[in-house]
């Protein structure tokens, strides 16, 4: 259904002064009703379709439906909206009308209004003396009825999906975690500050009002450079479920960076959340279910870009959003990394392979090179699928990938991540401080490299 509101707004800002409505009607044959106004009204003689002023409190379809039956005797017609005609009336008044068609059997009978006096059935090219504008609108409509499976726009949008759209805000703070906000309604839900599009509005503003009336901030003066680019971070097509039976359109925007000062400010709206939280997005993974943290990290991969993307939900067959590396070299060894010892990192203080997420639209091999590169500074490629199933503790949203490296030691660099990158001997490596799903990878390691006719361990 359309909602003529926000039109007759967009009207009155474009310098019209009245919205008039108007209905063009066909009869079975094609031909086209028109009514003559009778002698003592305004334009005594003048042949038109039916038509008049929207009244006040009336919506423009109501407005349609009462002047076609006050004119015509015509009830119960299912109209259909077609377009609009911008004319001056015969006191100077810029008028916006709003027509519709509806088509109704031959032969119908018609009964006037003592505004007219004669009514004709013509065909579209020998309607009487008309105005200018009506022509035209009677002429564009009789072209296009006229190319098949052609339907006016009121009726076309009825037989599409017409997704609700919604808008919101990423925020992070100093240290880079995100904001969630707990759903007051389902409290297992987190969401970024926002809300759905009502009549009228953009995603854009949507998400600044909202974002205000959920955390008593005003974004647009707290960040001001960063909420004046109006950056968008990505659009997300969610496809119609059992929970939300419509196509979902959304739009998050970069919201900014909220200092410890502005988050003591936080005033939640307790109606729409209970608790807000800046969490990492390691830490995200534990508090979300997995369609929103697959959400949540393929707009920090936009984020992270720094060019909108656009997204799925459910995303396609295949879709990944972190890399596990596993290098080993000819002497049966493989690379490990020594991770920070922070909160808010997976695994903190361990020794792992090399790992990231994803950046932009990287396949899996360029998002695997790349960390490798950043991570230890050495290039590498050929990089296959580690085969057999993935581990429990290895997330779904995670490919984990092997490679052969032929370089010397002295090559490895550390990045600007860890404590220390070095080639260890894969009977070496459980005396590591290492995650448990390291037990269920180092034996397919030692069977690759048993297959390539490479050592499996330690080599003098």
């Amino acid at each position: 259904m359309i909602d003529f509101e926000p039109l007759a707004e967009l009207a009155l800002r474009e310098g019209i002064q009245r919205i008039g409505v108007g209905v063009v009607v066909r009869d079975a044959s094609g031909r086209i009703l028109m009514i003559r106004r009778s002698t003592d009204h305004v334009l005594p003689g003048l042949w038109e379709y039916p038509g008049g002023t929207r009244e006040a409190d009336e919506d423009v379809p109501s407005g349609a439906a009462r002047g076609l039956a006050e004119q015509t005797g015509l009830t119960g017609q299912p109209l259909e909206y077609v377009r609009h005609l911008d004319l001056t009336d015969q006191r100077g008044c810029h008028v916006r009308q709003f027509v519709f068609t509806t088509v109704v059997p031959d032969d119908t009978e018609v009964v006037l209004s003592q505004d007219h006096d004669d009514h004709r059935w013509a065909y579209p090219d020998a309607v009487p003396p008309i105005g200018d504008g009506q022509r035209d609108v009677i002429a564009w409509l009789t072209r296009r009825l006229a190319v098949p499976g052609w339907r006016p726009v009121g009726g076309y949008l009825t037989t599409i999906a017409r997704p609700s759209s919604y808008g919101s805000l990423l925020v992070t703070d100093p240290e880079g975690r995100i904001l969630g906000l707990r759903s007051t309604i389902n409290p297992q839900v987190w969401n970024f500050p926002g809300g759905n599009v009502e009549h009228g509005a953009t995603p854009f503003t949507t998400a600044l009002v909202e974002a205000q009336e959920e955390l008593g901030l005003d974004l647009a003066a707290e960040n001001a450079e960063t909420i004046a680019r109006r950056r968008l971070v990505a659009v997300i097509h969610e496809q119609a479920g059992t929970e939300y039976p419509v196509p979902v359109c959304g739009y998050v925007f970069d919201g900014g960076v909220l200092t410890p000062e502005q988050q003591a400010r936080i005033r939640l709206d307790p109606a729409e959340h209970t608790e807000w939280r800046f969490e990492t997005p390691h830490d995200w993974c534990r508090l979300m279910e997995p369609a929103r943290y697959q959400r949540l990290l393929q707009v920090l991969r936009a984020h992270r870009c720094g060019v909108p993307l656009y997204l799925e939900r459910p995303a396609p067959e295949n879709e990944f959003e972190g890399v596990l590396v596993l290098v080993t070299d000819g002497r049966g060894r493989l690379l490990m990394h020594h991770r920070d010892q922070r909160e808010g990192i997976a695994w903190p203080g361990h020794w792992t392979p090399i790992g990231g997420w994803r950046e932009g639209t990287e396949t899996e091999e360029e998002t695997a090179a790349r960390e490798v590169l950043e991570e230890a500074g050495i290039a590498v490629s050929g990089l296959r699928p580690v085969p057999g199933p993935q581990h429990d503790l290895v997330h779904p949203l995670t490919r984990v990938l092997h490679t052969v490296w032929d370089g010397p030691e002295t090559d490895l660099r550390l990045g600007d991540e860890g404590l220390a990158v070095r080639m260890v001997p894969l009977e070496d490596v459980p005396l590591l401080k290492i995650p448990p799903y390291m037990h269920h990878y180092l034996p397919l390691l030692a069977d690759t490299a048993a297959a390539a006719g490479l050592p499996s361990g330690r080599t003098a």
